[in-house]
């Protein structure tokens, strides 16, 4: 009768253990169904290229530098030599930049008005002194007042940005 206790109880044990281990594997199939299913549609993304996408927006800062992106396009304008409105200790400015813009029918138009273009440039550093430039943002208020003054000549586009080569203060 003891081992009949003992053989019953193994039967019911193992009656209990089937169903436990059942759950235990359809949770597993699931869970690699499921992991087959995910890498399965990140391959399709990358593969259609929207893994990409996704990436850049959910990399990409919320601020206006993040959306600011290159000119297409550049424009080599001459180096300009001028003296500065010092109070007569005779300095000299010499500035060279390039424009940056996106249309190609804008470069016929700074070619065109160049004599317009560096007449505007001496004018606005012929009014500039040293100080003005050598301040932490001189060259940065000389840039956007260029871009603008530049800019609003121009007719057929518009510039991106002023990118300085050298500016030279003798």
């Amino acid at each position: 009768m003891a081992q009949e206790r003992s053989r019953g109880n193994t039967e019911e044990e193992k009656g209990k253990k089937a169903p436990q281990a059942n759950k235990k594997k359809r949770f597993i199939l699931i869970i690699i169904i499921f992991a087959v299913v995910l890498l399965l549609s990140g391959i399709a993304a990358v593969k259609m290229g929207f893994a990409e996408q996704l990436l850049l927006n959910f990399t990409k800062e919320d601020t206006e530098e993040s959306f600011i992106k290159e000119p297409d396009f550049m424009y080599e304008v001459p180096e300009i030599l001028v003296n500065l409105s010092d109070g007569g200790r005779g300095r000299f400015l010499s500035v060279k930049f390039y424009l940056g813009y996106d249309e190609p029918k804008l470069e016929e138009e700074i070619e065109r008005r160049m004599p317009e273009i560096r007449d505007l440039v001496n004018t606005i550093l012929w009014d500039t002194n040293a100080e003005e430039i050598s301040a932490p943002e001189g060259k940065e208020n000389l840039r956007t007042e260029l871009l603008h003054s530049i800019d609003g000549i121009l007719c057929n586009g518009e510039l991106r940005g002023v990118y300085f080569w050298h500016v030279l203060i003798q």
